[in-house]
């Protein structure tokens, strides 16, 4: 893995994540146009309202990223500012943009489970290619192999993870569930069992939780300081989302959001 970067004019240049990011809000976007429409929902309405998630979400999962890498910053704070190096925390950015959908909820004359329902195959989209713009910075790496365990990716001095050791491929492997998931997001919008508002959105929810629990047994990263029965926050993060999303399929729509 090549952790580098695209020069461009000058002094300007884009890293392989940047755009993994970028390439992800661009496709999450463009399916979003094709969902939007199967619930009824104006496109320009979610987009406009997408935009300002998207926002918030890069906010959030960055602030969650420093906050449980505080030591990493230590001394150097101008570097909490450069996420192209890497460190987006996905749970910190879903709690940013929750934190304020109900104001552009509002602006745009959406409800919030109609809305999240359309909006869930282009979180999983996004997700999976920022899972590659990890791969490019070598963040989110896992544990070491052993001898004939599998296949294993080895990265160059200069990335994230330790350098000319395999490891098990996390980010690629929790790139490829993400996107089977996305497929089967989009499928679950026109299943009739999938109609009642919510069960897309606790869908989603459900799957990546999953996804990211059974990772993050195999991830070798630091993921801040062990919490409860030594598991480190962000393992705990993945449960609390797998069984709010199980909690809320059966029913959905639990709470009166219009």
């Amino acid at each position: 893995m090549w952790p580098g970067r695209f020069e461009l004019v000058g002094p300007l240049a884009l890293s392989f994540y940047g755009l993994a990011v970028a390439l992800g809000v661009l496709a999450g976007l463009l399916l979003l146009s094709l969902t939007a429409p199967r619930r009824g929902l104006e496109s320009i309405a979610v987009w406009n309202f997408s935009f300002w998630m998207v926002l918030a979400g890069l906010i959030g999962s960055r602030l969650a990223y420093v906050a449980f890498h505080w030591p990493e910053f230590e001394g150097q704070w101008v570097w909490a500012l450069a996420y192209w190096r890497g460190g987006l925390m996905f749970q910190g950015g879903l709690a940013g943009a929750l934190l304020v959908s109900p104001v552009f909820l509002k602006k745009e004359g959406l409800a919030f489970w109609p809305a999240f329902d359309v909006l869930a195959p282009s979180l999983a989209l996004g997700q999976a290619f920022g899972r590659l713009g990890c791969l490019s910075a070598g963040c989110c790496y896992g544990r070491p192999l052993e001898p004939g365990q599998g296949f294993g990716l080895t990265f160059p001095p200069g990335s994230q993870a330790p350098a000319d050791i395999p490891l098990w491929p996390t980010q690629a492997v929790e790139s490829f569930f993400l996107a089977i998931l996305a497929l089967g997001l989009v499928a679950a919008l026109r299943a009739p069992r999938f109609r009642r508002p919510g069960r897309v959105a606790a869908l989603y929810l459900a799957g990546a939780g999953a996804i990211r629990l059974v990772m993050e047994f195999f991830r070798g990263d630091f993921r801040g300081e062990p919490l409860f029965s030594g598991l480190p926050p962000t393992t705990l993060a993945a449960a609390l989302t797998l069984v709010l999303g199980l909690a809320l399929l059966p029913g959905a729509r639990p709470w009166s959001f219009k």
